[in-house]
C-alpha cells in the first residue's frame, strides 16, 4: 500500500517547478499534438459533423493569423496552422469553444473516470436494494437508518469504538436532509 501510495504522490508532484502545458479542457477541446504555429485538437463534438467542420473552416480562415484548417469529421480531429507570433493554443482553444457554443461544457464540474464509475456502482446497488426490499428501502434511506439505529444505539450503550452517537444521528440527519433537497 505505502509503495503505491508513493508512486501516486510522485507522479502528481513529479513536475513541481515546472510549468504544465496548456492541454485544453479534456472531453471538450483537447489539443493532442502541437509545435509552434501548428495544432491538432480533439473535439468530439465534431465527430460525424461535417456542418460544424465546415462552420469553424470559414470563420477560423477569416482571421489573417490563420493559414491552414483540416478538419477530419470521422476521428473528430481539427488540425489549425498559423502565425505564432499573433497567437497561442490557449487562444485557440477558447475560440473553438466559443464557436462550438461549448462554453456550458467548460462551466460544468468535471467528473473522474473512478467518480463515474463509483457513481454507477451505487446506483446499480441503490436499484438492487430498492428491488429487493420491493420499494421500501432504497440505499440511501438505509444508510440513515443504519447512522440512526447506530447512533442511538451508542448513546444508550455508552462508549465504544463507533463514532460518538451525536456524530451518527448528526450524519443521519444530513444524510435524510439531501434526500429531500
Amino acid at each position: 500500500m505505502h509503495i503505491l501510495t508513493g508512486l501516486l504522490l510522485s507522479r502528481l508532484f513529479a513536475g513541481a517547478g515546472k510549468p504544465r502545458k496548456f492541454k485544453g479542457f479534456r472531453g471538450i477541446v483537447e489539443i493532442k499534438h502541437t509545435i509552434p504555429g501548428r495544432v491538432r485538437f480533439f473535439i468530439p463534438v465534431l465527430k460525424m459533423d461535417m456542418e460544424k467542420g465546415q462552420l469553424l473552416e470559414r470563420q477560423l480562415l477569416k482571421a489573417a493569423a490563420i493559414s491552414q484548417i483540416k478538419v477530419n469529421s470521422l476521428l473528430g480531429t481539427l488540425l489549425i496552422v498559423y502565425d505564432a507570433d499573433k497567437l497561442d493554443e490557449m487562444t485557440l482553444t477558447g475560440v473553438l469553444a466559443k464557436l462550438l457554443g461549448l462554453e456550458k461544457e467548460l462551466e460544468k464540474t468535471p467528473q473522474s473516470i473512478l467518480g463515474q464509475e463509483v457513481s454507477k456502482l451505487l446506483k446499480s446497488a441503490n436499484s438492487s436494494v430498492y428491488e429487493q426490499t420491493e420499494g421500501l428501502l432504497d440505499l440511501n434511506t438505509a444508510i440513515t437508518l443504519t447512522f440512526l439505529s447506530l447512533g442511538i444505539w451508542t448513546i444508550v450503550r455508552g462508549p465504544s469504538i463507533l463514532p460518538a452517537g451525536i456524530s451518527l444521528v448528526y450524519w443521519a440527519y444530513n444524510n435524510s436532509m439531501k434526500q429531500l433537497g
